[in-house]
């Protein structure tokens, strides 16, 4: 069983970290920040990112949702059980309401998939929300994009250590995509990622997200499994839509390591996207 750390399950798939001080009347910083893990994430490799963020906003609840392979074979009810028990703490915490300042990150198109599938289930919860709302933003690391075979191949076997499980993996993954685009162009459905990446473009993704809240995309030119140019297609069509977006592109980072590699150029970053968002909310 993988250690959790300070963090207290919710469901078998989320975690939850009350925060440790107490917001002050005059505070600006996120009150909730909700995280998307990327695809078979290790609960160690994420609580480099939840140690950061306890650091820059003790203030703060953390909500991290894992990704995991299942959920493409998972159906519409089993989702709604797997995402339970983050939507109740969400409701608790107000943040189908107007009473949090809510940061999201999501990493890699596992997180995004999550985070969509996410979104359609509060889509039946969230209340009208007043208009300012209180501030939020979004961190998309290393997505979206990787609509070929051979980056789908590579981001859903990178997790399999075994030589002969990974290659057979792979021959899965092929046939599976094969079907997919078949049935896509029989049934004039976009692909997968495609929709993934317009469902990113939705001004209103989540509740507390609205056209005004600043997105941050963080992406490397070394990036084997997310093209960067998928991903500067999707910030400039953001951009024609009139979304506030900023970008952080690295040359050399590997998927999801760009804080690893550049941490006080990431993490900069972050804080100025939560400190814009503040400004554009009042």
């Amino acid at each position: 069983m993988p250690s959790t750390g300070s963090f207290v399950p919710l469901g078998n798939y989320a975690y939850i970290q009350r925060a440790t001080t107490v917001a002050s009347e005059t505070s600006t910083d996120p009150t909730v920040i909700v995280i998307f893990g990327w695809m078979s994430a290790k609960l160690g490799h994420l609580h480099k990112y939840t140690e950061v963020y306890q650091e820059m906003y003790p203030q703060a609840t953390l909500i991290l949702v894992r990704s995991e392979l299942s959920f493409f074979l998972t159906s519409t009810s089993a989702l709604e059980t797997h995402f339970k028990p983050v939507i109740e703490a969400l409701e608790a915490l107000g943040c189908l309401e107007d009473g949090q300042r809510i940061l999201t990150h999501t990493f890699s198109n596992g997180g995004s998939f999550h985070l969509l599938a996410f979104a359609r289930m509060l889509a039946s919860k969230a209340v009208d929300m007043q208009t300012p709302r209180p501030p939020s933003a979004m961190v998309i690391d290393s997505s979206p994009g990787g609509a070929d075979l051979a980056s789908a191949q590579r981001a859903l076997t990178v997790s399999v250590r075994n030589s002969l499980l990974r290659l057979l993996a792979k021959g899965f993954v092929r046939l599976a995509y094969c079907f997919l685009w078949a049935i896509g162009q029989i049934s004039r459905r976009p692909n997968p990622v495609h929709a993934m990446a317009a469902g990113l473009r939705r001004p209103c993704v989540l509740p507390w997200i609205d056209g005004r809240s600043p997105r941050l995309y963080v992406y490397s030119k070394a990036d084997d499994m997310v093209p960067w140019a998928d991903i500067e297609e999707n910030i400039a069509r953001s951009t024609s839509d009139g979304l506030d977006v900023r970008r952080l592109r690295f040359e050399d980072s590997a998927h999801v390591a760009h804080a690893r590699v550049h941490p006080e150029e990431y993490w900069a970053a972050v804080r100025t996207l939560w400190a814009d968002a503040c400004l554009v909310h009042n």
